[in-house]
């Protein structure tokens, strides 16, 4: 029995021994649970911080209690202006607004007219403008401004009501009709006490009415115009908005394999004897790098292709600016490989820091649920993961057919990340013995 026990007591000894082991054993999953619990009812049920252009240009109370109370809701953050060519924000007109949503700076636009409710007004009109570059986002976004604008359409409803009475009847007849109603009402019903607030309050009791006829009712007070700006010609909308993350995450994990390759190479004396050859230091990490990339491209290539085939996306009519999205995408994930093997000194700690990596920005970089539906600190540093703006450049170039002056900017910070990750890499490598 001792000798059992010593033997247990090795392999335990053994194991806590492997911080690869341990790794993959606890904090993967810890973190993973942490994830996916504050995105499916931990601490923030809700997306939040959802940014949404507005334009009230109505001068009615009910259109400025709506904007009051989607100023006030953690869901959303109302944006009201936007810069011009100068950089000088400027206010939102109704086309400003629209363009606002089309560049993909926010995923919805609502805009209260002028006649949202007027004096002659039987009904509350609203527009709606919107990007479905994220079908869930989209279907929280659209729910959460219904329930806002539903629950102040009785309202509407009431004061159409009472204006219509006043209209046919004049004030002094409409107030004579008004309590009429309520002596028959309260006549027949004891105790109910009837009043038109009391109607009022009655009419605004879950979100509008208690019955099916009721919210039809109130539903039919409520003209909201909807109209999709982005991606009413992409014919299969789910895959081409997906398509890049889940790209991006299997290149992460085709080229984190350069670390163990370059672990191997070092374990095996293979730097060793290239030195011994023509090949300096560098000579052997930039073509390592550019192997590497190029590898990565052709994976990305396939994986579109593949797409295209299964799904029927379109990487054709914007293929020039996808193919130097996946030239900058590549050569990011490349580095990110390189920068792995300078840090881990065995093939078994690449795999779990690599595994970790690529889990981590796969989940916050927005691969697997949009970044809004994580706390705001996630979503803040999901804006330092390769995925994340690999995944804005793809939408940029298949989801909203963007030019190349449209996906400069997610190149460019695509390209600083290459450069700073390399850059560490080699500075690693050039540390002391790392590659002898």
């Amino acid at each position: 029995m001792k000798s059992m026990v010593a033997l247990i007591r090795s392999y335990f000894m053994v194991f806590l021994a492997d911080r690869a082991a341990v790794a993959l054993t606890f904090i993967v999953p810890i973190f993973m649970i942490f994830i996916f619990g504050e995105i499916f009812g931990g601490s923030h049920p809700e997306s939040s911080g959802i940014r949404l252009a507005f334009l009230n240009l109505s001068n009615a109370p009910v259109a400025k209690k709506i904007e009051t109370t989607l100023d006030s809701m953690s869901t959303f953050t109302l944006v009201r202006t936007s810069k011009n060519k100068d950089g000088v924000s400027v206010p939102f007109d109704t086309l400003s607004i629209q363009d606002f949503v089309r560049r993909g700076n926010a995923p919805a636009a609502l805009v209260l007219p002028v006649d949202a409710f007027t004096d002659t007004s039987v009904g509350l009109k609203v527009c709606l403008y919107y990007d479905p570059r994220n079908d869930f986002e989209m279907q929280i976004v659209q729910g959460m401004l219904q329930k806002t604008i539903m629950q102040e359409a009785p309202q509407v409803f009431m004061q159409s009501m009472m204006r219509q009475a006043e209209k046919k009847l004049g004030k002094a007849g409409s107030a004579s009709f008004s309590n009429d109603i309520q002596t028959a009402v309260n006549r027949h019903f004891p105790g109910a006490h009837f009043t038109t607030d009391s109607m009022l309050s009655l009419a605004t009791t879950n979100g509008g009415t208690s019955d099916s006829v009721g919210r039809g009712i109130v539903k039919n007070m409520v003209d909201i115009r909807m109209e999709q700006l982005v991606g009413k010609d992409i014919s299969n909308p789910m895959p081409t908005r997906s398509v890049g993350g889940w790209a991006m995450m299997f290149l992460l994990f085709t080229l984190s394999s350069v670390a163990n390759v370059l672990i191997d190479e070092r374990r095996n004396a293979v730097f060793v004897r290239h030195l011994a050859a023509p090949f300096s230091r560098g000579q052997i990490l930039l073509s390592r790098y550019i192997y590497s990339t190029i590898l990565g491209i052709i994976q990305l290539v396939v994986l579109f292709l593949a797409g295209t085939l299964l799904f029927g996306i379109d990487i054709f009519s914007n293929a020039g600016n996808l193919l130097l999205v996946i030239v900058f995408a590549a050569a990011a994930a490349t580095g990110f490989g390189m920068l792995i093997a300078s840090i881990a000194r065995t093939a078994a700690q690449a795999s779990a820091l690599g595994l970790v990596l690529i889990l981590s920005m796969s989940a916050i970089g927005g691969a697997w649920f949009p970044t809004t539906f994580m706390p705001a600190t996630i979503q803040a540093l999901s804006k330092l993961t390769i995925v994340y703006w690999s995944m804005e450049a793809f939408m940029v170039v298949l989801w909203r057919h963007g030019g190349f002056l449209d996906v400069a900017p997610y190149l460019g910070v695509l390209a600083g990340i290459a450069a700073v990750v390399t850059a560490l890499s080699v500075w690693r490598f050039s540390k002391g013995q790392v590659l002898l």
